[in-house]
């Protein structure tokens, strides 16, 4: 067993003697719980775990992605100015309205040859070297590989958008100075991530260099260009000079930006025509996205989707009842009093998927007591965190659902136990706090009274990783910076925007080649990947991408590596082995999540399933 991920990056077990914990359907608990804590001391993995220590460079997976809370500050989007209204259209000379998005089998008709064009068109295509006629893919070693394309000849169009001549697509690629950000670039490097510019740019050529070999990009060679920051993760006046100096340089598309000034970073992109590709878009909630298409694009679910993910799960696995999964036996006897603790930014930023979550939940029969909202300031978090408990304490909460960075659970449950306050917590959407290392920094005997969402995909051994793989196999070694897995997955949705684009090549167009892109994934150790309409959310066209998410619970008594390769205590668990459920499918019972069930969950998976094992191929000729 092991574990794949794409672009893109909770709660346990031991319940008081006196307790039946109950999931939503009422199905007791009790004895998969004192099972689970017993068998958790003989296995960590259901299957067995490697015991020997992998150097904390190959762990770049994991700690790159830490680098979203430099300055300790949350990842979800930093505060600050959205920037003006502006007029839709393709950048460039001329401007023009954007086109509208074509539906269904026009969306494929309209695009370049693939092979479902070719099958609606009754047409026999020969799609070239580069196309895996088993799997209809192109020949890259990942099961998100795109669709083939007929090889292009001919003419291209010239300059079709901004930043897009007849020879070339420029692409600026945005770099973070640690020197400008020293108390974060700090907590970066105590996880083993490497900060240096240098091999991180080398990466991701090495990584564009592929790309150009494997993928169609009709004609033209896609040219990145780096451009230094000139300001800390969350400085809002320098990210808005940023991209107005970027938006100078005409590029097609950005990747990467400042991690907590995304909402001025990006629309101001989007104003002056430019496509922002993940990170540069980072975690933006829906409203804004929708307010600047077709430019900003995210990796994972968008934050109104990972709440609804969120709001189904808690509703199904507890909902109405008793709250036998509290700490305290007293409280496991009263009916579950609801409350969230969910972050914001000083603007607000994130009340409207505060508001998306209160209202998923209420669809679930869950109200809420009481809503708290907290704003992260690392040097006032244990402050904050005992007004926050003292808040719960008082209004008679027993069930705690936690919305936020991977911070604030520290502080939180460390001063929940100094106030003897013993309650039910729940992991709802959140950021990093789905993972081992932050979840190992929480009040052990609170993290263990409950459960969670997990939006990533069950872990597996670093060098099974899509971009760990496809640089070894195009390279013959390990990436020059322990960093891939946040640098490749950007460049893979840039080539394959442009990919299934077409040879007229303009924002509308790169939207439609995203939208073109199958459903793939959505195994335990692969996420589920789309966009556009492809029937998986209810309210059509998706503007995220990881479309699922499995159940986790926290077992203290678990040893393992967590996500630098550092052995220790507690780990969290994959229900049901990693199972993974968009909206609508989550199980409807506890028992059936298989939740504090040890037998039938993993921690990491050792080989990786063979549904998720891609085709091996020649490597490319570089």
């Amino acid at each position: 067993m092991s574990t794949t991920d794409d672009e893109p990056q909770a709660g346990g077990a031991d319940a008081a003697d006196a307790a039946e914990p109950t999931g939503g359907n009422g199905s007791s608990l009790a004895a998969r719980r004192a099972a689970g804590a017993a068998a958790s001391q003989r296995s960590t993995t259901g299957s067995g775990s490697p015991g020997w220590m992998r150097s904390v460079k190959r762990y770049g997976p994991f700690v790159a992605v830490v680098a979203i809370v430099a300055g300790a500050v949350a990842v979800f989007g930093g505060g600050g100015d959205d920037g003006d209204d502006r007029a839709d259209g393709e950048g460039g000379g001329a401007q023009t309205t954007t086109a509208a998005v074509p539906e269904g089998e026009d969306l494929i008709r309209n695009g370049p040859m693939t092979p479902e064009k070719a099958e609606l068109l009754g047409e026999d295509v020969d799609f070239g070297p580069d196309c895996d006629t088993t799997t209809d893919r192109i020949k890259l070693p990942t099961i998100y590989a795109p669709p083939c394309v007929e090889p292009f000849t001919g003419d291209n169009g010239g300059a079709t958008s901004m930043g897009v001549t007849e020879d070339e697509i420029l692409v600026v690629r945005y770099e973070v100075d640690p020197a400008l950000d020293p108390t974060g670039a700090a907590l970066v490097q105590a996880t083993g991530a490497e900060l240096n510019p240098e091999t991180a740019r080398e990466t991701a050529l090495d990584y564009a260099a592929v790309y150009q070999q494997v993928y169609e990009t009709y004609g033209r060679q896609v040219r990145i260009v780096p451009f230094s920051g000139t300001g800390a993760a969350d400085d809002h006046e320098a990210a808005r000079a940023d991209a107005l100096a970027i938006a100078e340089m005409e590029p097609f598309a950005v990747l990467g930006g400042p991690a907590q000034a995304s909402t001025t970073f990006a629309p101001v992109l989007a104003e002056n025509k430019i496509v922002c590709v993940s990170p540069c878009a980072g975690s933006l909630p829906e409203d804004i996205i929708e307010e600047n298409k077709p430019y900003l694009w995210l990796n994972g679910p968008t934050p109104n989707q990972a709440a609804a993910l969120a709001a189904e799960m808690i509703g199904k696995l507890a909902g109405p009842g008793k709250a036998t999964l509290a700490g305290d036996p007293a409280m496991q006897e009263q009916d579950r009093v609801y409350a969230v603790v969910h972050y914001n930014t000083p603007d607000g930023a994130h009340t409207p998927v505060f508001e998306a979550l209160r209202d998923s939940l209420a669809d679930q029969d869950v109200d809420l007591e009481v809503d708290i909202e907290y704003l992260l300031d690392p040097s006032r978090i244990q402050e904050t965190a005992r007004t926050l408990v003292a808040r719960l304490e008082a209004s008679g909460v027993t069930t705690v659902i936690f919305y936020g960075d991977p911070l604030m659970p520290d502080a939180l449950t460390t001063e929940a136990t100094a106030q003897d306050y013993h309650p039910e917590w729940i992991l709802g959407p959140s950021v990093l706090a789905d993972t081992t290392i932050f979840g190992r920094s929480f009040d052990q005997d609170q993290w263990k009274n409950g459960f969670g969402i997990g939006y990533n995909p069950a872990r597996g051994e670093p060098e099974t990783s899509d971009d760990y793989r496809i640089y070894e196999w195009a390279y013959g070694g390990e990436p020059p910076n322990n960093t891939y897995n946040t640098i490749g997955p950007p460049l893979r949705t840039l080539f394959n925007g442009i990919h299934l684009a077409g040879e007229n090549l303009t924002p509308s167009t790169f939207r439609d080649g995203l939208y073109r892109y199958p459903p793939s994934g959505g195994s335990p150790t692969a996420v589920h990947m789309s966009r556009g309409d492809h029937g998986v959310w209810p309210d059509g066209r998706d503007d995220g991408g990881v479309d699922d998410a499995t159940i986790i619970w926290w077992d203290p008594t678990a040893s393992g590596e967590d996500e630098t390769g550092q052995e220790g205590d507690g780990m969290y668990r994959y229900a049901n082995g990693g199972q993974r459920y968009k909206l609508g499918e989550f199980p409807t019972s506890a028992e059936e999540a298989g939740l504090f069930d040890v037998d039938a969950s993993v921690t990491i998976y050792d080989t990786v399933p063979a549904e998720d094992t891609p085709p091996d191929y020649p490597p490319p000729d570089l």
